[in-house]
C-alpha cells in the first residue's frame, strides 16, 4: 500500500452499528387550505393559514390543487368544432403573479409568475417533464410550432403539445391539476416557525393569455382550488430551544430570489443595451 492510503471496510460488514435517529420531528401531515373568498374568474385566489398552534410549516412541500374548465364566454360548454386549448403548464401559467405574506408583511412577489414557472419546467430533465410535470398539464409544444392554434393539423405541421391539451379540455371536461407552488421561500429546506401567519395570493392571467384560439370567445372557469401545506410537529425540547434563541436573535432563512423582468423592444433591431436591468441588490 502507498503511505498515503488507508484501509476501509464496506458498510455491509459493519454489523454492530445502528443507524442514527432523528428525534427533532415527531410527526408530519398535510393540511388542505381553502380560499378565503368565493372563487371568481376575475378576482385573485387567496389562501390563509394561521400560525397559531404548535405545528411548523414545511414550505418546500406546499402543493397547489386546481380544477378548471374551458367554456364559452356565455357559459355554454365548448364543442368538438371549437378550436381552443390551454397554453402549456396551465397550473402555473394561469396565474400572472404570486405573492407571499408572513404576518402581514409581504416577503415575495413575482409579477411574471407564468414565465418563471414555464422556464423552470423547460429547464427540467426530460424524465421529469414526461412524468411529474404532467400533473400540472405540461405538454411540451413542438419546436417552431408554438404559435400554432389549430389542433386538427397533422404531420410536420402539427403542434403535438397543443393536440394533447385540446383533447384534455374538449367538451368542457374537468381539468384536474396539482403540483408544488413556485415561490422563493419554497425553494429552501428550513421550516417556518409557529406563530407566523401565512398568506398566499394568486392573480389570474387574462383569458386571452391562458388560451390558444382563433377567436377570443372562450374563458377558463375555476371550479375548485385548494392549497396543501405540510405541518410538522417538532419535539418540545426543540420548540423550547427555538423560543429561547428568539430572545437573543432573529430567525434566518437564506433564499435564492428568482426574478423575471420584461422589456419592450422595437421590431427590427439587431442589438440593444438595457441600462439598469437590475436595480438594488445584484445577483451573485
Amino acid at each position: 500500500m502507498d503511505s498515503r492510503e488507508y484501509a476501509c471496510v464496506k458498510s455491509g460488514l459493519d454489523l454492530f452499528s445502528v443507524s442514527p435517529v432523528q428525534p427533532g420531528i415527531e410527526e408530519s401531515s398535510f393540511a388542505e387550505i381553502h380560499p378565503v373568498a368565493t372563487l371568481s374568474d376575475k378576482t385573485p385566489i387567496e389562501f390563509y393559514e394561521s400560525g397559531s398552534g404548535e405545528h411548523y410549516l414545511d414550505l418546500a412541500h406546499t402543493l397547489l390543487h386546481l380544477q378548471v374548465k374551458v367554456k364559452k364566454k356565455n357559459g355554454q360548454s365548448i364543442t368538438a368544432t371549437d378550436q381552443v386549448a390551454p397554453i402549456n403548464y396551465l397550473l402555473y401559467t394561469l396565474f400572472s403573479e404570486c405573492s407571499i405574506t408572513l404576518n402581514d408583511k409581504q416577503v415575495s412577489s413575482q409579477a411574471n409568475h407564468a414565465y418563471r414557472s414555464i422556464f423552470d419546467a423547460l429547464l427540467s430533465p426530460k424524465a421529469v417533464q414526461d412524468s411529474i410535470l404532467t400533473s400540472g398539464l405540461f405538454c411540451k409544444d413542438t419546436a417552431s410550432k408554438h404559435d400554432s392554434i389549430d389542433p386538427t393539423l397533422v404531420g410536420d405541421n402539427a403542434n403535438d403539445g397543443l393536440k394533447i391539451r385540446y383533447g384534455i379540455c374538449k367538451d368542457s371536461r374537468l381539468i384536474d391539476m396539482m403540483g408544488p407552488l413556485h415561490f422563493d421561500l419554497g425553494n429552501q429546506s428550513k421550516c417556518l416557525i409557529n406563530s407566523v401567519n401565512l398568506r398566499a395570493k394568486l392573480e389570474r392571467s387574462k383569458d386571452y393569455f391562458a388560451l390558444m384560439a382563433v377567436l377570443q370567445e372562450f374563458k377558463i372557469i375555476t371550479q375548485y382550488a385548494s392549497l396543501f401545506v405540510r405541518k410538522v410537529k417538532v419535539a418540545p425540547s426543540i420548540a423550547i430551544a427555538h423560543e429561547v434563541a428568539l430572545n437573543k436573535g432573529v430567525i434566518k432563512m437564506p433564499i435564492r430570489r428568482t426574478e423575471v423582468k420584461s422589456f419592450a423592444l422595437s421590431s427590427g433591431i439587431q442589438s440593444i443595451t438595457i441600462s439598469n436591468a437590475f436595480i438594488g441588490q445584484l445577483p451573485i
